[in-house]
């Protein structure tokens, strides 16, 4: 990371110097409105902060959605992702019941475009994603979601481009000082956390410059209470899971069709406790400078630093026999449902129950530096000129931990009759820190992700004089990107697992088998007392009804890598500690040009004014990929044993070798957009335009492998070209008054065809030939459509005092799907991650000094993976109520309070169907009391 610092520094000093060359504009990311600007509002409460936003949404000729701070650091919500699931169309996923990501109008994760001021923003995702937990709220001035591109905007978004503004010193008048304090309670953790951030902003020289820094700190400790299934039994399913049973206590299970049942108990019944604490710091220093009228220089930067080090305490169930884990589970007694199948069961004679700890750290630093200088050559031309720069960095080089020992008790029970979600789980004796355990399997693991992002940005709009074109734009974007994985993991992570039975693979290992035991008619190296740990958890699962395995023991790590290293020292030190592992790296990089030129033409229909945009967008886009790979040229193959299969001569190692691959595309993306006047309050909508989104990075990086039983090359594609579709929008929208509006919109996206593993053609190899796949461009697509519907109202004026303070803000949006291909389309399956049906209500209240809002957001079930064990899995609706209130104790002192999930909500799903929960999780309730200065 020091790197990057160096370069943080470097180009924030040439982006000063360069600055004196011109004028910036106010925002390089502003929604388009029809005379190339956007109102800027002051915003200090609610109502303000509603009025800023309908402004935003009236005055831009495309469809756009905006969230802007009520006042310095009071942004709507905590994160930026809970804020922007209270508008139509958007709902987000969790981490820990944190927001995290976003889903616009059914498409998330690759599909969206977050930037920055207008540039796009490094992210540690090693995907196209962005992470909205990386940048504190406290940082923002708002967030608009463009739901239409016009020509000028960043293309890649099928789903929408999504742009986070910060402040600006010139926002301000001369010197303005602010700061908050706040605890955080988490009630499952009982733990009390700080948060602070400040603002500081001065003009100098007239109002001519101007310079702002800003500084957040949070720290915060999150607890989540959760159970997982994995495995259950269909009537349409060929291989689905089943129980056998020892009937005659033989020791042997009986013969299949004695003793094998269908169940709806899982194969696998997990329980989790999830401790996290996190903490994050963050900054952004902005300078301004207008020295003349027709100059202007905006310095932008922004930093981040994110930490997370949650530990995942684990107890696992496994139901049914497996090939690899002969007479597990000893099943002694079972109870059918009225179709026959296995409702409860119990394991006997030595029941065997998995500990499993698992950790994934996630260390992050993140930082975005720009200047942005402009110059209004004349009064009817401005050109512009943009140059960012943002860096993201994940470290870890294999700190991920899941390690799983053996444990044993009497009996389990695992009974799914009573009626509730969850079984009910009896251990006979509860499995405590004392019980004997075994060593079983210990994996570590970690992806270092690096991502670069540079940019260049020249723009220029001209207002024609006398003329029915009102404005045009026009511009050239160069952008690189380059983003990096190395990966690390164990190379047997099962080394010690059966008393070390797979040394017998090593004879270079002398292993030491003093601390093997016979545990319940298993060999295992034992653990010592002083590598478990006890329970560092109580009242698991509160609130969920049913009987839930009571607190178990976890591990102290470092004392069980030197119990491995007490049995071989060389063997913990090669295959148990997470070494490089070269061929699941990859370097991806991404060069765009684009060209872009718009017009925005005013006249009027009917005696009513409108503005239609015109536009179009040309992109060429370079991929570059680089990574081991095998090189099927110099493979070289001699005859098998088996008959009919190959055989590498020498090793397969010996063909690894650096490859570099490279491809291009190019796409012309026209845009239409179409504002018209019905009334002064009253405007109508239509757009139409050519979106892409580009393909994931995995879909991109360099690997190549063969199956030599089936002659089959698998090899990575760099040459896949964009998903690419049309897609319109309709809608009306009525301004009843500053602080309400009703709007309704009707959207469709025709998806040409998605990337997607396939056949793609076939290779000669050693004289072989062999059948090629790889990641495609699919010839079958998809169309997506739905509708919004959006309702604001203040009652200030229509009710008595003091009712006038009152407001709400409603939405709907309803979305479907149906795929080309047939058989998708028949299974019914709607988008990954896509509710079909979604809504948000906030009920708020301001007056002079106090204002409070209490809001409900809700979204109907979601298609998590289709082809999930044992069917489609699904995350349940979900719904959450958050309440937040606040008071001016002073001019300068506010006093603030915020609730979290009021109703202690649970998230869970299911496989299937409903009755076959797969997930369920508890995360608590979060409360925040905070007081801030303003002066």
């Amino acid at each position: 990371m020091q790197y990057y610092k160096k370069k943080y520094l470097s180009l924030a000093v040439c982006s000063l110097l360069y600055s004196a060359q011109g004028f910036a504009q106010e925002d390089s990311g502003e929604a388009v409105a029809d005379a190339g600007t956007v109102e800027e509002v002051q915003v200090t409460g609610i109502r303000s902060s509603i009025k800023s936003s309908l402004d935003i949404k009236k005055n831009s000729v495309n469809v756009v959605d905006a969230i802007m701070a009520e006042d310095i650091g009071k942004f709507p919500d905590q994160n930026i992702a809970e804020a922007l699931q209270r508008m139509s169309g958007v709902t987000i996923t969790r981490n820990a019941g944190e927001g995290q990501n976003i889903t616009v109008r059914g498409l998330g994760g690759d599909y969206n475009v977050t930037t920055i001021n207008g540039r796009r923003m490094a992210s540690e995702h090693s995907s196209r994603d962005f992470n909205y937990d990386l940048i504190a709220a406290e940082l923002l001035k708002g967030v608009e979601v463009y739901k239409s591109p016009v020509a000028k905007t960043q293309e890649g978004g099928i789903g929408s481009v999504i742009n986070i503004r910060t402040r600006r010193p010139l926002d301000f008048s001369g010197l303005k000082v602010s700061g908050s304090v706040k605890g955080i309670y988490e009630d499952r953790t009982e733990d009390m956390n700080p948060q602070a951030s400040f603002l500081v902003s001065n003009t100098f020289a007239d109002g001519t410059f101007g310079a702002l820094l800003t500084g957040v700190y949070s720290e915060r400790t999150l607890r989540t209470d959760a159970y997982q299934g994995e495995g259950f039994y269909n009537l349409d399913e060929e291989d689905w899971i089943t129980v056998r049973q020892d009937v005659d206590g033989d020791g042997e299970f009986d013969p299949a069709v004695d003793s094998e049942y269908g169940s709806i108990i899982p194969g696998y019944v997990r329980y989790t406790n999830w401790q996290d604490t996190r903490e994050r710091a963050g900054a952004s220093l902005a300078l301004q400078w207008r020295p003349r009228d027709d100059i202007e220089v905006n310095f932008d930067s922004l930093y981040s630093a994110y930490d997370t080090n949650g530990e995942q305490y684990e107890i696992s169930f496994v139901t049914y026999d497996e090939s690899w884990t002969p007479g597990i589970p000893n099943v002694t007694d079972l109870g059918f449902d009225g179709d026959g199948l296995v409702n409860a069961l119990t394991l006997g004679d030595g029941a065997m129950a998995e500990l499993l700890n698992t950790s994934r750290p996630r260390k992050t630093e993140t930082f975005q530096v720009g200047n942005n200088v402009a110059w209004h050559i004349r009064d009817n031309l401005t050109l512009a000129v943009d140059v960012s720069h943002s860096a993201s960095e994940n470290t870890n080089n294999g700190d991920n931990r899941y390690i799983v020992a053996r444990g044993f008790v009497d009996e389990i029970s695992i009974d799914q009759s009573g009626g509730n979600l969850l079984p009910d789980i009896t251990m006979k004796p509860a499995l405590s820190h004392t019980s004997p355990f075994g060593a079983h399997y210990s994996y570590n693991s970690g992806d270092e992700i690096r991502d670069e992002v540079s940019e260049f940005k020249f723009d220029g709009d001209w207002v024609p004089l006398d003329s029915i074109v009102s404005s045009v734009a026009f511009g050239i974007n160069y952008g690189d990107q380059t983003k990096e994985r190395d990966s690390y993991s164990s190379v047997n992570p099962s080394i010690f697992s059966n008393a070390g039975a797979l040394f017998e693979n090593y004879p270079e290992y002398d292993p030491d088998m003093s601390a093997s035991e016979n545990i319940a008619g298993f060999d295992l190296f034992r653990l010592p007392a002083d590598v478990l740990v006890a329970p560092r958890f109580d009242n698991f699962l509160d609130g969920e009804a049913g009987s839930h395995p009571a607190p178990w023991a976890s591990f102290d790590y470092d004392k069980l890598y030197a119990f491995y290293q007490s049995i071989s020292p060389e063997a913990t030190e090669d295959l148990v500690k997470a070494q490089f592992r070269p061929n699941d790296s990859f370097s991806v990089g991404e060069t765009t040009l684009a060209a872009y030129v718009q017009a925005d033409l005013q006249s009027e229909l009917w005696a009513r004014p409108f503005t239609l945009n015109l536009g179009l967008r040309a992109i060429e886009t370079t991929v570059n990929s680089s990574g081991f790979s095998l090189d099927p040229d110099a493979v070289r193959f001699e005859a098998s044993d088996e008959p009919g299969e190959l055989q590498y001569v020498g090793d397969e190692s010996d063909y690894q070798y650096r490859m570099d691959f490279e491809d291009s595309y190019t796409d012309v993306l026209p845009s239409l957009n179409f504002k018209w006047s019905l009334r002064d309050d009253l405007i109508y909508r239509f757009s139409a335009a050519k979106v892409i989104t580009r393909p994931g990075i995995d879909s991109l990086t360099a690997y190549s492998y063969m199956n030599l039983r089936e002659f089959e090359l698998y090899t990575s594609n760099p040459g896949l070209e964009p998903m690419r579709a049309d897609q319109w929008d309709t809608g009306l929208e009525w301004y009843f008054s500053d602080y309400g509006a009703l709007t309704g919109t009707l959207f469709l996206k025709d998806i040409e065809s998605f990337i997607e593993s396939g056949r793609n053609g076939s290779r000669t190899i050693d004289g072989r030939n062999f059948a090629v796949y790889s990641a495609i461009n699919g010839d079958k697509g998809a169309e997506i459509r739905g509708a919004e519907l959006t309702y604001q109202q203040s009652f200030g004026g229509i009710l008595p005092e003091p009712f006038g303070g009152l407001g709400v803000q409603l939405n709907y949006t309803y979305v479907g799907s149906e795929y080309e291909d047939r058989e998708r389309r028949e299974a019914g399956l709607p988008f990954q991650g896509m509710p079909k049906n979604s809504y948000n209500a906030v009920l708020y209240y301001e007056d002079d000094a106090f204002q409070a809002r209490l809001a409900y957001n809700w979204r109907g079930k979601v298609m998590t993976n289709p082809e999930a064990w044992g069917g489609p899995s699904w995350d349940a609706d979900y719904g959450q109520y958050d309440f937040s209130a606040d008071y001016d104790w002073t001019e300068n002192i506010n006093v603030s309070l915020s609730v979290n999930n009021i109703t202690n909500e649970r998230n869970w799903g299911y496989i299937e169907r409903p009755d076959q929960v797969s997930h369920l999780a508890r995360y608590g309730r979060l409360f925040n009391l905070g007081v801030s200065a303003n002066f």
